[in-house]
């Protein structure tokens, strides 16, 4: 194996164990948003005392945090993976009249 085929391969790994590991971070990030409230609130969690929109918009957030945090991540991981562009200099260009071709005689 190449170079190249190391880093694809360990990139294709790292993907795999993040979305592996999505349903376990969602669990530990709400629960964590959860017993914040409850330490606020003095809640118990109980019908009487828990307000059930702060604790819904609680879940939303939490989980549309993970979501923008997978496409930071695939961003950052794609624009690393991605070719270095030339310069304008070095570049053809397409627009260019070429003339006509050369025919070479024997």
């Amino acid at each position: 194996m190449t170079g190249s085929r190391f880093i694809g391969l360990g990139v294709a790994v790292a993907v795999l164990a993040v979305l592996v590991l999505l349903p376990a971070l969602a669990i530990v990030g709400f629960y964590t948003f959860a017993n914040v409230y409850a330490l606020i609130t003095g809640s118990d969690f109980s019908s009487h005392t828990l307000n059930v929109a702060v604790f819904l918009t609680g879940l939303v957030l939490t989980v549309a945090a993970i979501v923008v945090a997978m496409a930071v991540a695939a961003g950052l991981i794609g624009r690393s993976l991605s070719p270095k562009r030339r310069r304008e200099d070095e570049a053809f260009d397409l627009g260019t009249d070429l003339g006509a071709p050369e025919i070479l005689e024997p």
